[in-house]
């Protein structure tokens, strides 16, 4: 039997597996207070939950969800025509060709950036990164959590905004940047994860011995503390928050993993991440913006060779197993909010890379480079046409032919990060103008790399 001390240091795991995010909200933040719209937007609201799954490093298109054969095209992909216009290999996606036909699939965003760094913060703040005002550029699953907040219930204590694996982003899990740091991220650690939480009755006792005295402590130095302002409410906001977390059970039950699905998902950290995901989603405890991030695509080098430690067949493995499962769960589980629908019916799911992968022949090392003139993504869920192709590019996969929505231009992320706000019923051209450097702060920034760019969201996507 464990002491109570172990038991309350398994109890304490719970906060470390996603303590960097917890930890950032004990610093100081603003709570905006001028925010102006623009006329005639109607967010659609079709979604209770957004799930983003970056596939970190840039997966190839033109062997995935944009075939191409070339010059670099393995010869033992098994490729076949799952149904006009889609080609996909039995070899790399054997489970999640009986997943796909969910999906709407977008085969020409345009990045406006090509190396990781850039690419990564631009998919998890949706601009462009400017080092001028960067630490005070927000996340958008930080945007979600402010604009959602007026909708929290008294028994909703998971945070809003949860990732798992964003540590092994280039840039790391980004911040609440001039919000409030009550909107920050709990970035899960999911190896330390999958060795799940301990929740007893002693650890419980102990913490809540604590707790109260903690109480004692702030009320006896009120007085003195008031003098700190912001920054203590602060600390006291993230005390409180992690309080009620760890005295939730659902957040250890959420952390609980089977054999059975170990079996289904992979034994992988992707694989738990989305063990986790659907979890947490299906608790239905106040999560309702997951970010997985699944590293280790960006394949300069022996792309195709098995023998290595890492390539595109042992990712897309990995990808084929632990997405189509967790697909497959969200839309069998139930919802919440009304059992008639499934989780998968409440949430958009989206999956996408920060850019592509050159086309034609491999490079000298058997790999292919960064590319950003056209990428694909896929969504489900939410109200999303399943089945559908959107856009079209050459016959190399290097060009955009149609563009897949009503504009000329092509899409940018600028686009998926409306179609998220407007999936969840916010208003993606808010504007918010009291920042700390007086920069105006657009959801959704008009002003691109090149210039003006659209900003609306893709209505392409749905019927």
């Amino acid at each position: 039997m464990r002491t109570i001390a172990e038991a309350f240091g398994t109890r304490r795991d719970a906060l470390r597996i996603g303590g960097v995010g917890l930890a950032s909200a004990a610093v100081d933040g603003l709570l905006p207070r001028r925010i102006s719209a623009a006329p005639r937007v109607t967010p659609r609201g079709t979604a209770r939950n957004v799930l983003f799954y970056e596939i970190n490093g840039a997966i190839s298109h033109l062997e995935s969800w944009d075939f191409k054969e070339n010059a670099g095209t393995p010869a033992d992909l098994r490729v076949t025509e799952h149904h006009k216009g889609l080609y996909l290999s039995e070899k790399l996606f054997p489970r999640f060709r009986r997943q796909i036909d969910q999906f709407a699939i977008l085969r020409t965003l345009l990045s406006h950036e090509e190396v990781h760094f850039r690419g990564q913060t631009y998919v998890q703040t949706g601009r462009p990164l400017n080092l001028a005002f960067a630490s005070e550029i927000p996340a958008i699953g930080s945007v979600v959590a402010m604009e959602l907040e007026p909708s929290r219930r008294d028994s909703d204590t998971f945070p809003t905004y949860m990732s798992f694996n964003l540590e092994k982003a280039f840039p790391g899990a980004l911040s609440t940047g001039f919000l409030d740091p009550r909107f920050s991220v709990v970035d899960i650690n999911p190896e330390l994860a999958g060795q799940g939480v301990s929740l007893d009755e002693p650890a419980l006792r102990l913490v809540e011995e604590r707790w109260r005295l903690l109480e004692k402590l702030r009320n006896a130095q009120r007085d003195r503390l008031d003098g700190f302002e912001r920054r203590m409410a602060s600390y006291e906001s993230f005390y409180d928050a992690a309080h009620r977390l760890v005295s939730d059970d659902r957040w250890a039950r959420a952390f609980s993993i089977d054999g059975q699905d170990r079996e289904r998902y992979g034994e992988t950290d992707v694989a738990t991440s989305c063990i986790l995901a659907r979890n947490v989603l299906a608790a239905d405890a106040g999560t309702r913006y997951v970010h997985i991030c699944h590293p280790g695509w960006d394949h300069h080098k022996y792309i195709w060779d098995a023998s290595k430690d890492t390539n595109h067949y042992k990712l897309c493995g990995e990808f084929d197993r632990a997405f189509s499962a967790l697909v497959a769960d969200l839309a069998s589980t139930p919802s919440a909010e009304d059992p008639s629908r499934s989780v998968l019916d409440d949430t958009l799911v989206v999956a996408m890379s920060e850019f592509g992968r050159t086309p034609g022949a491999l490079n000298n090392l058997e790999g292919r480079d960064h590319y950003n003139k056209v990428f694909p993504a896929l969504f489900a869920g939410a109200g999303v046409r399943p089945g559908v192709i959107l856009g079209e590019t050459d016959k190399d996969g290097a060009q955009c032919v149609r563009t897949g929505w009503h504009r000329k231009e092509q899409p940018r992320i600028e686009n998926v990060v409306s179609t998220i706000y407007s999936a969840l019923g916010i208003d993606w051209s808010k504007k918010i103008h009291d920042t700390p450097s007086r920069r105006t702060y657009a959801y959704v920034d008009e002003l691109g790399a090149p210039g003006w760019i659209p900003t609306d969201e893709i209505s392409s996507l749905y019927g």
